[in-house]
Formats: C-alpha cells, sequence, structure tokens
C-alpha cells in the first residue's frame, strides 16, 4: 500500500545573521534558489506564498 509522503511544495523562511530573512522554495520537489532579503519574516513568507501560488496555477493550466 503507497504511503502518504509529505508536502512536494513548501516555502521555508530563515533568517541570516546580519538580521535579514529569506526563503527557500521547493515546488513538486525541485528546489529554488534562495530569495531575498526581507525585513520581517512575514514579507519573506507571502513573497513565497504568492510564487508558489503562480507556480500551481501555472502547472494547473498545463493539464487543462
Amino acid at each position: 500500500m503507497a504511503q502518504d509522503k509529505g508536502p512536494v511544495s513548501k516555502v521555508v523562511v530563515e533568517k541570516r545573521l546580519d538580521g535579514k530573512y529569506f526563503y527557500a522554495l521547493t515546488f513538486r520537489g525541485v528546489t529554488y534558489p534562495v530569495k531575498g532579503p526581507f525585513g520581517n519574516p512575514m514579507e519573506a513568507a507571502a513573497n513565497g506564498q504568492a510564487v508558489l501560488k503562480i507556480l500551481e496555477e501555472r502547472a494547473g493550466s498545463a493539464k487543462a
């Protein structure tokens, strides 16, 4: 029986030593380069989620 794996798409936010925030995006198992800097973790997460949403919409329209 197949086991459910974790999400293949995610956004991870990290804080660097200089106090700035960056995000790394994984979509369908492919990790994209780190993007940033952002002033706070909410900005980084929001930007990452927006990019993820665009990628998911593009993938959905390719199937139709």
